[in-house]
């Protein structure tokens, strides 16, 4: 592996604490390959068998669901450094739920799952890690998809603002287009109707930080489903 996809592999949610020597000691021993993917192209197709665990080393890609009327969305946008579809990897039928698109060129880091379990088995930090981002990206979802049940917008910028609240403030950890992305929804969308929450007096926008400033209107769209 060169030197450039090591680092970048060693910087990933996966190698967190684990010392980059060993990772490459590690990775010297193992079956591992390194593919390439032009922007715009195929790199996953929906349904078909995940039994290799795919991970960014350079560029984004798209998840997408398709629909049987022709009509696409997006589920979840990943960018280096992070892994494909994790979870997908230990399903009792590893059948892909989406299609995987590359949105610019793309590197990505091959790994079969019997070296996840080889890596799994012989540094312990690992095996962590990986528990932990299957179990954050399930959380992520699990929330994405109670969203779901808020009729409008307006309602699903509460329930997801509501709880991360301090002080009736929140500063986004991301871009307004992953938050977007995340309330299923376009980034013009988003932007105007906190706008309009703005313009309403329900809340008051400033960058990244949102304030609630009427907690009676904001608390009552929580019981908008």
């Amino acid at each position: 592996m060169e030197k450039s996809d090591l680092l970048s592999f060693s910087v990933s949610t996966l190698c967190r604490g684990v010392d980059v020597v060993e990772l490459d000691r590690l990775l010297c021993t193992v079956n591992c390959r390194v593919e390439s993917y032009p922007r715009g192209t195929l790199v996953l197709l929906a349904g078909s068998r995940y039994d290799e665990l795919r991970l960014i080393l350079e560029g984004t890609v798209s998840a997408e669901m398709n629909h049987p009327s022709g009509k696409s969305v997006v589920i979840e946008t990943i960018q280096a450094p992070d892994p494909i579809a994790p979870a997908i990897l230990f399903a009792p039928r590893r059948a892909l739920p989406v299609t995987v698109t590359a949105n610019t060129d793309c590197r990505l880091l091959v790994l079969p799952l019997e070296t996840i379990l080889d890596l799994c088995q012989r540094n312990r930090r690992f095996l962590i890690n990986l528990l932990s981002e299957i179990g954050e990206k399930l959380s992520l979802f699990a929330e994405k998809f109670k969203l779901l049940e808020f009729s409008s917008l307006r309602a699903r910028i509460a329930a997801y603002l509501h709880g991360r609240l301090e002080n009736d403030r929140y500063t986004l950890p991301v871009s307004k287009e992953k938050l977007a992305e995340f309330l299923s929804t376009t980034r013009p969308s988003l932007s105007r109707e906190l706008s309009a929450m703005a313009q309403d007096g329900i809340i008051h926008v400033e960058g990244r930080t949102i304030r609630v400033i009427d907690q009676g209107r904001f608390k009552g769209l929580l019981n908008s489903l």
